[in-house]
Protein backbone atom coordinates (compact mmCIF):
# COMPACT_ATOMS: atom_id res chain seq x y z
CA UNK A 1 0.00 0.00 0.00
CA UNK A 2 1.33 3.53 -0.93
CA UNK A 3 2.04 5.64 2.31
CA UNK A 4 -0.07 9.17 2.54
CA UNK A 5 2.00 12.17 1.27
CA UNK A 6 0.96 15.27 2.78
CA UNK A 7 1.62 18.57 0.93
CA UNK A 8 3.70 21.24 2.29
CA UNK A 9 0.65 23.45 2.62
CA UNK A 10 -0.12 21.01 4.70
CA UNK A 11 2.90 20.86 6.81
CA UNK A 12 3.11 25.13 6.93
CA UNK A 13 -0.86 24.70 8.14
CA UNK A 14 -0.01 22.07 11.15
CA UNK A 15 2.99 24.41 11.89
CA UNK A 16 1.12 27.84 12.11
CA UNK A 17 -1.93 26.17 13.47
CA UNK A 18 -0.31 24.00 16.02
CA UNK A 19 1.48 27.28 17.72
CA UNK A 20 -1.10 29.95 17.56
CA UNK A 21 -4.56 27.29 18.05
CA UNK A 22 -6.78 27.74 21.03
CA UNK A 23 -9.52 25.86 21.66
CA UNK A 24 -12.68 28.29 20.94
CA UNK A 25 -16.36 27.82 23.27
CA UNK A 26 -18.96 29.75 22.88
CA UNK A 27 -20.37 31.23 26.47
CA UNK A 28 -23.24 28.33 27.71
CA UNK A 29 -25.18 29.24 30.24
CA UNK A 30 -27.79 26.87 31.61
CA UNK A 31 -31.49 27.40 29.77
CA UNK A 32 -33.46 28.42 32.75
CA UNK A 33 -37.56 26.90 32.58
CA UNK A 34 -38.53 30.39 31.56
CA UNK A 35 -36.32 32.17 29.06
CA UNK A 36 -35.73 35.85 30.04
CA UNK A 37 -37.06 37.31 26.76
CA UNK A 38 -33.85 39.20 25.09
CA UNK A 39 -33.10 43.12 25.40
CA UNK A 40 -31.97 43.23 21.46
CA UNK A 41 -33.36 45.21 19.28
CA UNK A 42 -34.34 43.28 16.24
CA UNK A 43 -35.90 45.61 13.98
CA UNK A 44 -32.62 45.92 11.62
CA UNK A 45 -31.84 42.31 12.45
CA UNK A 46 -34.83 40.19 10.86
CA UNK A 47 -36.09 38.88 7.61
CA UNK A 48 -39.79 37.17 6.63
CA UNK A 49 -38.08 33.99 5.99
CA UNK A 50 -34.18 32.49 5.16
CA UNK A 51 -34.79 28.98 3.57
CA UNK A 52 -30.85 28.52 1.89
CA UNK A 53 -27.93 30.55 1.61
CA UNK A 54 -25.22 31.25 -1.26
CA UNK A 55 -22.74 33.31 -2.07
CA UNK A 56 -22.89 35.46 -5.43
CA UNK A 57 -19.94 37.86 -6.63
CA UNK A 58 -18.42 40.38 -4.87
CA UNK A 59 -19.16 38.10 -1.65
CA UNK A 60 -22.89 39.33 -1.77
CA UNK A 61 -25.02 37.23 0.45
CA UNK A 62 -27.64 35.14 -1.36
CA UNK A 63 -30.79 34.62 0.78
CA UNK A 64 -33.72 32.62 -0.27
CA UNK A 65 -37.02 33.41 1.15
CA UNK A 66 -39.38 30.39 0.77
CA UNK A 67 -42.48 31.16 2.35
CA UNK A 68 -41.95 34.46 1.07
CA UNK A 69 -41.26 33.57 -2.68
CA UNK A 70 -38.30 35.76 -2.93
CA UNK A 71 -34.01 36.15 -3.13
CA UNK A 72 -32.81 38.75 -1.29
CA UNK A 73 -29.32 39.76 -2.20
CA UNK A 74 -27.48 41.47 0.62
CA UNK A 75 -24.13 42.99 0.70
CA UNK A 76 -21.20 41.69 2.70
CA UNK A 77 -18.09 43.49 4.42
CA UNK A 78 -15.36 41.36 5.50
CA UNK A 79 -11.74 41.45 6.65
CA UNK A 80 -10.09 38.67 4.12
CA UNK A 81 -8.53 35.65 6.36
CA UNK A 82 -5.64 33.77 4.18
CA UNK A 83 -4.80 31.28 8.07
CA UNK A 84 -6.44 28.34 8.09
CA UNK A 85 -8.11 28.85 11.54
CA UNK A 86 -10.28 26.12 12.32
CA UNK A 87 -13.68 26.31 13.79
CA UNK A 88 -13.64 24.63 17.06
CA UNK A 89 -17.08 25.59 18.72
CA UNK A 90 -19.49 23.47 21.24
CA UNK A 91 -23.24 24.04 21.77
CA UNK A 92 -23.62 26.53 19.43
CA UNK A 93 -26.80 26.82 19.44
CA UNK A 94 -27.39 27.84 23.46
CA UNK A 95 -24.81 30.81 22.48
CA UNK A 96 -27.22 31.67 19.68
CA UNK A 97 -30.82 31.36 21.41
CA UNK A 98 -29.32 32.65 24.23
CA UNK A 99 -29.07 36.26 22.65
CA UNK A 100 -31.89 35.80 20.81
CA UNK A 101 -33.91 35.15 24.04
CA UNK A 102 -35.36 32.06 23.76
CA UNK A 103 -34.63 27.90 24.43
CA UNK A 104 -32.12 26.40 22.24
CA UNK A 105 -35.02 23.76 21.45
CA UNK A 106 -36.96 26.51 19.81
CA UNK A 107 -33.86 27.23 17.60
CA UNK A 108 -34.54 26.34 14.09
CA UNK A 109 -31.73 26.30 11.84
CA UNK A 110 -32.10 26.62 7.99
CA UNK A 111 -28.58 26.29 6.59
CA UNK A 112 -25.13 26.93 6.85
CA UNK A 113 -22.56 28.82 3.88
CA UNK A 114 -18.62 29.99 4.57
CA UNK A 115 -18.04 33.58 3.76
CA UNK A 116 -15.35 33.52 0.47
CA UNK A 117 -13.29 36.41 2.52
CA UNK A 118 -13.76 36.16 6.08
CA UNK A 119 -14.13 32.32 6.24
CA UNK A 120 -16.91 33.00 8.89
CA UNK A 121 -19.82 30.92 9.11
CA UNK A 122 -23.14 32.47 8.10
CA UNK A 123 -26.27 31.10 9.48
CA UNK A 124 -29.53 31.36 8.50
CA UNK A 125 -31.94 30.77 12.07
CA UNK A 126 -35.18 31.28 12.67
CA UNK A 127 -36.50 32.19 16.16
CA UNK A 128 -39.51 30.10 17.30
CA UNK A 129 -41.35 27.23 15.50
CA UNK A 130 -44.44 29.51 14.52
CA UNK A 131 -45.34 30.10 10.86
CA UNK A 132 -44.81 33.35 12.15
CA UNK A 133 -41.83 33.18 13.11
CA UNK A 134 -38.96 36.12 11.45
CA UNK A 135 -35.54 34.55 10.25
CA UNK A 136 -32.26 36.26 11.16
CA UNK A 137 -28.66 35.48 9.77
CA UNK A 138 -25.89 34.92 12.66
CA UNK A 139 -22.55 35.26 11.63
CA UNK A 140 -20.11 33.14 13.76
CA UNK A 141 -15.91 34.17 13.75
CA UNK A 142 -13.61 31.65 13.84
CA UNK A 143 -10.87 33.00 15.61
CA UNK A 144 -12.59 33.69 18.75
CA UNK A 145 -16.17 31.71 18.19
CA UNK A 146 -17.56 35.77 18.84
CA UNK A 147 -21.34 35.56 17.24
CA UNK A 148 -23.16 38.17 16.22
CA UNK A 149 -26.01 39.27 13.71
CA UNK A 150 -26.53 40.54 10.11
CA UNK A 151 -27.65 43.99 10.50
CA UNK A 152 -29.32 44.87 7.27
CA UNK A 153 -29.61 48.79 7.95
CA UNK A 154 -25.91 48.63 6.72
CA UNK A 155 -26.26 46.32 4.42
CA UNK A 156 -27.40 47.39 0.32
CA UNK A 157 -30.35 45.18 0.23
CA UNK A 158 -32.24 44.19 -3.24
CA UNK A 159 -34.78 41.70 -3.79
CA UNK A 160 -36.24 39.48 -6.86
CA UNK A 161 -39.73 38.08 -6.13
CA UNK A 162 -40.28 34.58 -7.44
CA UNK A 163 -42.88 34.26 -11.20
CA UNK A 164 -45.96 32.06 -10.15
CA UNK A 165 -44.81 30.45 -7.08
CA UNK A 166 -46.93 27.65 -4.95
CA UNK A 167 -50.16 29.80 -3.65
CA UNK A 168 -52.14 26.60 -2.96
CA UNK A 169 -53.00 25.97 1.23
CA UNK A 170 -51.66 21.95 0.05
CA UNK A 171 -50.42 20.41 3.23
CA UNK A 172 -47.75 17.74 2.84
CA UNK A 173 -48.31 14.93 5.98
CA UNK A 174 -50.85 17.32 7.19
CA UNK A 175 -48.18 19.94 8.31
CA UNK A 176 -45.53 20.61 5.97
CA UNK A 177 -46.61 23.17 3.58
CA UNK A 178 -46.23 23.18 -0.50
CA UNK A 179 -45.22 27.02 -0.60
CA UNK A 180 -42.49 25.76 2.24
CA UNK A 181 -40.66 24.01 -1.19
CA UNK A 182 -40.81 27.25 -3.41
CA UNK A 183 -37.48 27.35 -2.73
CA UNK A 184 -35.02 24.03 -1.97
CA UNK A 185 -31.95 25.59 -3.05
CA UNK A 186 -30.03 28.32 -4.84
CA UNK A 187 -26.81 28.63 -6.46
CA UNK A 188 -24.88 31.61 -8.60
CA UNK A 189 -23.14 30.80 -12.05
CA UNK A 190 -22.11 33.10 -14.70
CA UNK A 191 -24.37 36.21 -13.95
CA UNK A 192 -27.23 34.20 -12.76
CA UNK A 193 -28.94 33.00 -9.03
CA UNK A 194 -30.47 29.74 -10.10
CA UNK A 195 -33.54 29.14 -7.85
CA UNK A 196 -34.45 25.29 -7.47
CA UNK A 197 -37.92 24.06 -6.17
CA UNK A 198 -41.89 24.30 -7.56
CA UNK A 199 -43.90 26.38 -9.12
CA UNK A 200 -47.54 26.90 -9.25
CA UNK A 201 -50.69 24.27 -10.41
CA UNK A 202 -49.72 21.09 -10.50
CA UNK A 203 -46.57 21.30 -8.00
CA UNK A 204 -44.08 20.93 -10.42
CA UNK A 205 -40.19 20.45 -10.40
CA UNK A 206 -38.83 23.86 -11.77
CA UNK A 207 -35.33 25.93 -12.26
CA UNK A 208 -35.67 29.56 -12.45
CA UNK A 209 -32.62 31.36 -13.60
CA UNK A 210 -33.01 35.12 -12.59
CA UNK A 211 -30.01 37.65 -13.76
CA UNK A 212 -28.16 39.22 -10.92
CA UNK A 213 -28.13 42.57 -10.46
CA UNK A 214 -31.82 41.89 -10.28
CA UNK A 215 -33.06 43.58 -12.84
CA UNK A 216 -36.97 42.41 -12.72
CA UNK A 217 -36.59 39.45 -15.48
CA UNK A 218 -36.65 35.65 -14.73
CA UNK A 219 -36.21 32.68 -17.11
CA UNK A 220 -38.41 29.67 -15.11
CA UNK A 221 -37.95 26.20 -17.46
CA UNK A 222 -41.46 24.81 -18.29
CA UNK A 223 -40.48 21.29 -16.04
CA UNK A 224 -37.74 18.97 -15.48
CA UNK A 225 -38.22 15.32 -16.07
CA UNK A 226 -36.00 13.17 -14.79
CA UNK A 227 -36.07 9.08 -14.38
CA UNK A 228 -35.90 7.86 -10.57
CA UNK A 229 -34.48 4.21 -10.20
CA UNK A 230 -35.94 3.30 -6.84
CA UNK A 231 -39.57 4.71 -8.18
CA UNK A 232 -38.93 2.89 -11.56
CA UNK A 233 -40.69 5.84 -13.29
CA UNK A 234 -39.97 9.34 -15.06
CA UNK A 235 -40.47 12.30 -12.27
CA UNK A 236 -41.86 15.86 -13.03
CA UNK A 237 -43.15 16.74 -9.43
CA UNK A 238 -40.43 16.53 -6.71
CA UNK A 239 -37.85 19.06 -6.72
CA UNK A 240 -34.54 19.41 -6.82
CA UNK A 241 -33.12 19.49 -3.45
CA UNK A 242 -29.40 20.29 -3.67
CA UNK A 243 -27.20 21.45 -6.17
CA UNK A 244 -24.34 23.42 -7.58
CA UNK A 245 -22.48 24.15 -11.05
CA UNK A 246 -19.44 22.23 -12.53
CA UNK A 247 -17.45 22.44 -15.78
CA UNK A 248 -17.37 19.30 -16.95
CA UNK A 249 -15.31 18.96 -20.34
CA UNK A 250 -16.00 22.24 -21.20
CA UNK A 251 -19.66 21.97 -20.74
CA UNK A 252 -21.30 24.03 -17.73
CA UNK A 253 -23.47 21.66 -16.01
CA UNK A 254 -26.09 21.46 -13.11
CA UNK A 255 -25.36 18.61 -10.57
CA UNK A 256 -28.81 18.06 -9.06
CA UNK A 257 -29.34 15.59 -5.99
CA UNK A 258 -33.37 14.47 -5.21
CA UNK A 259 -34.88 13.17 -2.94
CA UNK A 260 -34.43 9.19 -2.34
CA UNK A 261 -31.66 9.74 -4.08
CA UNK A 262 -31.15 10.18 -7.68
CA UNK A 263 -27.96 12.33 -8.97
CA UNK A 264 -28.55 13.89 -11.88
CA UNK A 265 -26.59 15.80 -14.61
CA UNK A 266 -28.51 18.75 -16.71
CA UNK A 267 -26.50 21.23 -19.13
CA UNK A 268 -26.91 25.18 -17.99
CA UNK A 269 -28.00 25.47 -21.70
CA UNK A 270 -30.94 23.34 -21.24
CA UNK A 271 -32.29 25.97 -18.52
CA UNK A 272 -34.28 28.56 -21.06
CA UNK A 273 -37.97 30.07 -20.87
CA UNK A 274 -40.54 27.27 -21.35
CA UNK A 275 -37.96 23.99 -21.87
CA UNK A 276 -39.32 21.18 -20.43
CA UNK A 277 -35.51 19.83 -19.30
CA UNK A 278 -34.73 16.39 -19.28
CA UNK A 279 -32.11 15.28 -16.62
CA UNK A 280 -29.91 12.52 -17.11
CA UNK A 281 -29.79 10.16 -13.88
CA UNK A 282 -25.95 9.33 -13.61
CA UNK A 283 -26.58 7.55 -10.02
CA UNK A 284 -28.76 6.21 -7.32
CA UNK A 285 -27.52 7.12 -3.66
CA UNK A 286 -29.52 4.93 -1.53
CA UNK A 287 -33.39 4.83 -0.91
CA UNK A 288 -35.02 6.31 1.93
CA UNK A 289 -32.95 9.24 1.97
CA UNK A 290 -32.43 12.83 1.51
CA UNK A 291 -29.81 15.41 0.33
CA UNK A 292 -29.00 17.92 2.49
CA UNK A 293 -25.79 19.58 1.04
CA UNK A 294 -23.57 19.23 -2.21
CA UNK A 295 -19.85 20.28 -2.85
CA UNK A 296 -16.96 19.52 -4.48
CA UNK A 297 -13.38 20.30 -3.42
CA UNK A 298 -9.86 19.16 -4.49
CA UNK A 299 -7.51 16.32 -2.28
CA UNK A 300 -4.70 14.88 -2.49
CA UNK A 301 -4.67 11.13 -3.12
CA UNK A 302 -2.52 8.21 -0.77
CA UNK A 303 -0.18 8.15 -3.81
CA UNK A 304 0.61 12.07 -3.67
CA UNK A 305 -1.91 12.71 -6.67
CA UNK A 306 -4.68 15.61 -6.44
CA UNK A 307 -8.27 14.63 -7.36
CA UNK A 308 -11.28 16.54 -7.31
CA UNK A 309 -14.28 15.56 -5.36
CA UNK A 310 -18.04 15.60 -5.45
CA UNK A 311 -19.66 14.81 -1.55
CA UNK A 312 -23.00 14.55 -1.35
CA UNK A 313 -24.23 14.86 2.56
CA UNK A 314 -27.90 13.37 3.27
CA UNK A 315 -30.14 12.73 6.43
CA UNK A 316 -30.38 9.15 6.52
CA UNK A 317 -27.17 7.69 5.44
CA UNK A 318 -23.40 8.19 5.09
CA UNK A 319 -21.93 10.76 2.73
CA UNK A 320 -22.03 9.84 -0.80
CA UNK A 321 -17.87 10.75 -2.03
CA UNK A 322 -17.72 10.15 -5.56
CA UNK A 323 -14.49 11.01 -7.82
CA UNK A 324 -15.21 14.31 -10.46
CA UNK A 325 -13.45 11.55 -13.04
CA UNK A 326 -15.97 8.53 -12.35
CA UNK A 327 -18.59 11.44 -12.61
CA UNK A 328 -17.86 12.55 -15.66
CA UNK A 329 -17.41 9.16 -17.16
CA UNK A 330 -21.14 8.58 -16.38
CA UNK A 331 -22.43 11.76 -18.05
CA UNK A 332 -21.11 10.50 -21.20
CA UNK A 333 -22.99 7.45 -20.76
CA UNK A 334 -26.67 6.58 -21.49
CA UNK A 335 -27.72 7.13 -17.71
CA UNK A 336 -29.18 5.08 -14.85
CA UNK A 337 -32.02 2.94 -15.93
CA UNK A 338 -33.88 -0.37 -14.19
CA UNK A 339 -34.80 0.12 -10.81
CA UNK A 340 -31.52 0.39 -8.57
CA UNK A 341 -32.18 0.52 -4.36
CA UNK A 342 -28.58 1.05 -3.04
CA UNK A 343 -25.65 2.65 -4.56
CA UNK A 344 -25.35 2.42 -7.95
CA UNK A 345 -24.26 3.78 -11.06
CA UNK A 346 -21.21 5.08 -10.25
CA UNK A 347 -18.15 4.27 -7.66
CA UNK A 348 -19.47 6.27 -4.25
CA UNK A 349 -17.62 5.83 -1.23
CA UNK A 350 -19.17 6.09 1.92
CA UNK A 351 -17.97 8.90 3.99
CA UNK A 352 -19.16 9.27 7.94
CA UNK A 353 -21.41 12.44 7.75
CA UNK A 354 -24.46 11.25 9.58
CA UNK A 355 -24.56 13.53 12.19
CA UNK A 356 -23.71 16.75 9.69
CA UNK A 357 -26.61 19.06 9.25
CA UNK A 358 -24.46 21.41 6.69
CA UNK A 359 -21.02 21.50 5.48
CA UNK A 360 -19.34 23.87 3.20
CA UNK A 361 -16.05 24.24 2.06
CA UNK A 362 -14.16 26.86 4.50
CA UNK A 363 -10.31 27.01 2.57
CA UNK A 364 -7.85 25.34 0.82
CA UNK A 365 -7.37 22.47 3.67
CA UNK A 366 -10.32 22.18 5.97
CA UNK A 367 -14.05 21.94 5.59
CA UNK A 368 -16.32 23.29 8.30
CA UNK A 369 -19.82 21.20 9.45
CA UNK A 370 -22.54 22.31 11.19
CA UNK A 371 -23.53 18.78 12.95
CA UNK A 372 -25.58 17.34 15.94
CA UNK A 373 -23.63 16.32 18.76
CA UNK A 374 -24.66 12.70 19.38
CA UNK A 375 -23.64 12.70 23.35
CA UNK A 376 -24.94 16.14 24.16
CA UNK A 377 -27.86 17.26 21.70
CA UNK A 378 -26.14 20.40 21.13
CA UNK A 379 -25.43 21.45 17.65
CA UNK A 380 -21.70 22.50 17.31
CA UNK A 381 -19.25 23.89 14.57
CA UNK A 382 -16.49 23.16 13.81
CA UNK A 383 -13.79 22.18 11.15
CA UNK A 384 -12.69 19.18 9.39
CA UNK A 385 -9.66 18.19 7.60
CA UNK A 386 -10.10 17.77 3.94
CA UNK A 387 -9.88 14.01 2.66
CA UNK A 388 -10.75 12.85 6.40
CA UNK A 389 -14.28 13.45 6.78
CA UNK A 390 -13.93 13.29 10.78
CA UNK A 391 -12.30 14.40 14.16
CA UNK A 392 -10.01 12.47 16.18
CA UNK A 393 -11.30 13.66 19.30
CA UNK A 394 -14.64 12.02 18.56
CA UNK A 395 -12.78 8.89 19.06
CA UNK A 396 -11.55 6.56 21.94
CA UNK A 397 -8.68 4.40 20.33
CA UNK A 398 -5.49 2.64 20.61
CA UNK A 399 -3.32 5.33 19.82
CA UNK A 400 -4.98 8.12 22.46
CA UNK A 401 -3.59 5.73 25.75
CA UNK A 402 -1.05 7.91 26.84
CA UNK A 403 1.59 5.13 26.68
CA UNK A 404 1.02 4.71 22.81
CA UNK A 405 4.21 4.17 20.71
CA UNK A 406 4.01 4.44 16.78
CA UNK A 407 5.48 1.82 14.80
CA UNK A 408 8.21 3.06 12.24
CA UNK A 409 5.80 1.75 9.72
CA UNK A 410 2.66 3.94 11.27
CA UNK A 411 5.52 7.53 10.70
CA UNK A 412 2.40 8.81 8.12
CA UNK A 413 -0.38 7.95 10.45
CA UNK A 414 1.97 9.92 13.49
CA UNK A 415 2.25 12.47 11.08
CA UNK A 416 -1.55 12.81 9.96
CA UNK A 417 -2.33 12.81 14.14
CA UNK A 418 0.08 15.69 14.99
CA UNK A 419 -1.41 17.97 11.92
CA UNK A 420 -5.15 17.26 12.52
CA UNK A 421 -5.11 17.42 16.41
CA UNK A 422 -4.13 21.34 16.77
CA UNK A 423 -7.12 21.75 14.16
CA UNK A 424 -9.29 20.20 16.84
CA UNK A 425 -7.78 22.65 19.37
CA UNK A 426 -5.13 19.73 21.14
CA UNK A 427 -1.92 21.36 20.24
CA UNK A 428 -0.52 19.46 23.53
CA UNK A 429 -1.54 15.94 22.69
CA UNK A 430 1.07 15.87 19.41
CA UNK A 431 3.60 13.49 19.65
CA UNK A 432 6.13 16.18 20.10
CA UNK A 433 4.66 17.34 23.28
CA UNK A 434 3.47 14.67 25.14
CA UNK A 435 6.51 12.39 24.63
Amino acid sequence: MKSFQFSLFAFLCMTLIGNSCKRATPETAAEPDNVVPSSMNFDNLVLPGATVLAFGPDNVLLVGDSKGATVHAITTEAMEVKDPIPFNLHDLDRTIAGKLGIASRDLIVNDMKIHPVSQEAYVAVRRGHQPEAQSLIVIVRPQDGDVRFLDLSKARHTEAALVNPVTSDFNFWKNVPASSLNITDIDYYDGYVYVAGLTNGAFASTLRKIPYPFNGQQVKVGSIEIYHAVHTQKETRAPIRTMLMEEIEGTPMLIASYTCTPLVSIPLAEIREGNHVKGKTIAELGFGNAPIDMLTFTVQEMDGSYDKKLLITQKQRSGSLISLKDFVAAVKGDGLKGMHMGPAGVNIMPVPTSTVMHIDVQNQMMLTVLRRNMDTGGIDLLSELKGSYFRLSDFIAEYNFPDYQYPETQEMTKQFHDMVKPIEGFPELTSDRRN
